[in-house]
């Protein structure tokens, strides 16, 4: 299904790339939790975070990155990729030993300056594939960055 901006705007037909969040990032809590068994609230905080990070999905389309998340009230951040400036990959411990990595993309974006996809397999690949969009969606655009 076409994802739409706005009434003037072009659709978004191609979803090039979609990921959950790795539970990886919830390591602590599920230990804790498994320590503490007996007790209701460290259960409680470890369902909490599994729906939470079960439900926070980032997707990638041919115009915009979509970082969906929220367990009951929905919340979509949508960062344009012509507004990336600088890409990095970095990991945890935790999710290095899971063989996971997390990207961080600096923005011009008002809203959201910095933005972390967080816990995924295959970063290198899907940074690439990133990169390569927004060097598209660039050029067609038209669009130039200048560093001051």
């Amino acid at each position: 299904m076409p994802v739409h901006s706005g009434i003037n705007a072009t659709p978004e037909v191609h979803v090039l790339w979609s990921a959950s969040e790795g539970q990886v990032v919830n390591a602590a809590v599920f230990v804790f939790a498994l320590f503490c068994f007996w007790l209701l609230f460290p259960v409680a905080w470890a369902l909490y975070r599994y729906l939470a990070t079960a439900n926070h999905r980032y997707t990638l389309t041919d115009q915009r990155l979509l970082v969906e998340s929220g367990i009951i009230v929905k919340r979509v951040e949508s960062l344009e990729l012509y507004r990336v400036k600088d890409m990095s990959i970095g990991s945890t411990l935790m999710q290095t030993i899971f063989g996971r990595d997390r990207i961080t993309l600096h923005t011009t974006d008002a809203s959201c300056p910095t933005l972390l996809i967080n816990a995924i397999p295959n970063a290198m690949d899907v940074s690439q594939l990133i990169r390569n969009t927004i060097e598209t969606c660039r050029a067609a655009k038209g669009v130039r960055a200048f560093d001051y």
